[in-house]
């Protein structure tokens, strides 16, 4: 199947004189030329089958869970590349004795079957993310589990591949693994076959605060523009245009009908400022674009990466942006507010008298009469559906973050050579949200007698007897930076642990 691959050859065969083992991964809801998709708190279930053409020893049979991510920088310094390598996830299955044939012997005509259950998790374990970091939120949002990214077949809606607007020089990847192995001697085991299934997570986000803007010039959130009469003529006034961050726009769970209502909308307060008694212009037209926004690097993030705040290549870090157009609005009708300095703004439409619009859309930097007019435009903002778009979020080496831009044109009242246009670029999140069969947690409620037990009786301070470890069928392991025009092996991936010099792992 297309989805399949084998990843390891079987070189431990060849002096033996025996053939490789036919290994094939069969997933729950497979599709023939489609791979599966998955989000938190999914069962991933299947069966891997083995069959051999001779009789084969063996002695064990590994399947595992594994997520993984690769970079690539090309450097400006010096000609080359720099990248890394990092196994964030690996959930091994755990396989009973009972289930192997005795002896371990994999007997020609025969099909072996070891079914296999893992579970989508919502965070990976606290030492995926053990690198210095700048800011203390950065260690939540790195354990969080990301998305499938920068692979073109993982990135379908099930009836065609779509592009997730990820560069090649990024990639996070998923797949569940089975090996066969077997061990000569005293040394470490060998693989007789390995083959890997790919699957597409988008796992559940919530909506995170809005962010903190105040000295990234990515985005601009107000802007202040001359009004001018016309070309190479006086002016009227000042425009004020400005908008917050709306709420996050929300992708539909893999294998669920997209919803085709709005997802989110953007307001624009407006303000205008005239010189003397002019009134203000009349609105055009309002364009929406989403900038999307790949940001990558060859060490870990110590904090948020910005697109305007790298130091680019010279240090092995990157960013690939493509715009998206969403919408063009005509606003012609929209009707301007008039206000008189000192009035009461309650009296005004609720969209105006909002103390947050008041404050973003404040007299201008040349306001110095009494009167002043206001508007505001909602702007619906729902994504396409001919791109796959992933929620936005932060990883020890990728992230990925969205930008909206707004322009609104206006026309005053003499011919322009071009049509006047003001524009915003606002800080906007994507978040996936969970199945809706999937069951919250019930409120409990805390009794007078727990709150005393908890509260009020002597507690030990003791040390504990026995110190806490990783579940032994959860490991992880971070490589190294990747040679210069190396591809990625996956089966080159070591099974224990590793930490090498020169990577901040």
């Amino acid at each position: 199947m297309a989805s399949s691959f084998v990843t390891r050859g079987s070189s431990v065969l060849e002096p033996l004189g025996l053939s490789r083992p036919k290994v094939d991964i069969e997933l729950v809801g497979q599709t023939d030329g489609h791979v599966n998709a998955y989000t938190t708190k999914d069962r991933i279930e299947g069966t891997v089958t083995i069959k051999v053409d001779r009789d084969t020893r063996f002695d064990e049979v590994d399947i595992t869970f594994e997520g993984s991510s690769r970079t690539s920088v090309e450097r400006v310094a010096m000609p080359g590349r720099t990248g890394a390598y990092q196994t964030f996830l690996r959930l091994r299955q755990p396989i009973e004795d009972a289930a192997y044939p005795t002896p371990r012997v994999l007997e020609a005509g025969r099909t072996y079957s070891f079914p296999f259950t893992f579970v989508v998790p919502d965070r990976l374990l606290p030492h995926v993310c053990s690198h210095k970091k700048t800011n203390i939120h950065v260690e939540r949002s790195h354990t969080l589990l990301p998305p499938s990214l920068g692979d073109p077949m993982l990135s379908s809606n099930g009836k065609s591949a779509l592009n997730d607007l990820a560069p090649e020089m990024c990639r996070i990847s998923y797949l569940v693994r089975a090996t066969v192995q077997r061990k000569l001697d005293h040394s470490s085991p060998k693989t007789l076959a390995s083959v890997g299934k790919k699957v597409r997570i988008i796992p559940a986000v919530d909506e995170e605060p809005p962010l903190n803007i105040t000295d990234d010039e990515t985005y601009c959130i107000r802007k202040e523009k001359d009004v001018k009469r016309g070309f190479m003529r006086g002016k009227l006034g000042r425009l004020v245009v400005a908008s917050s961050q709306p709420k996050p726009v929300q992708i539909s769970p893999p294998n669920c009908q997209a919803n085709d209502s709005v997802s989110t909308a953007a307001t624009v307060h407006l303000r205008f400022d005239p010189v003397g008694k002019e009134a203000p212009p009349r609105l055009g037209t309002v364009w929406s674009k989403l900038r999307v926004s790949s940001l990558f690097s060859a060490e870990p993030w110590g904090d948020y990466p910005s697109p305007r705040n790298l130091p680019w290549a010279q240090i092995g870090q990157g960013c690939y942006t493509e715009t998206v157009p969403l919408s063009t609005m005509c606003v012609a009708s929209a009707q301007w507010t008039k206000h008189t300095s000192g009035s009461n703004l309650s009296r005004c439409d609720s969209m105006e008298s909002t103390s947050s619009a008041d404050s973003l859309t404040g007299p201008s930097a040349s306001f110095t009469g009494s009167t002043y007019y206001t508007a505001s435009v909602v702007v619906p903002i729902t994504l396409p559906k001919s791109k796959a778009f992933v929620p936005t979020f932060h990883s020890c080496l990728i992230s990925r973050i969205y930008c909206l831009e707004l322009s609104i044109s206006y026309h005053t009242p003499n011919t322009n050579i071009l049509t006047p246009t003001a524009s915003l670029k606002i800080p906007i999140q994507l978040a996936s949200q969970p199945r809706s069969d999937t069951k919250a947690k019930e409120p409990h409620e805390i009794s007078l007698l727990e709150v005393d037990a908890e509260f009020f009786s002597p507690r030990s301070i003791a040390p504990p007897q026995q110190a806490c470890v990783a579940p032994p069928e959860y490991t992880e392991n971070q490589g190294a930076l990747l040679p210069p025009d190396r591809s990625v092996n996956l089966s080159a991936i070591p099974r224990a642990p590793r930490v090498n010099a020169g990577t901040a792992f």
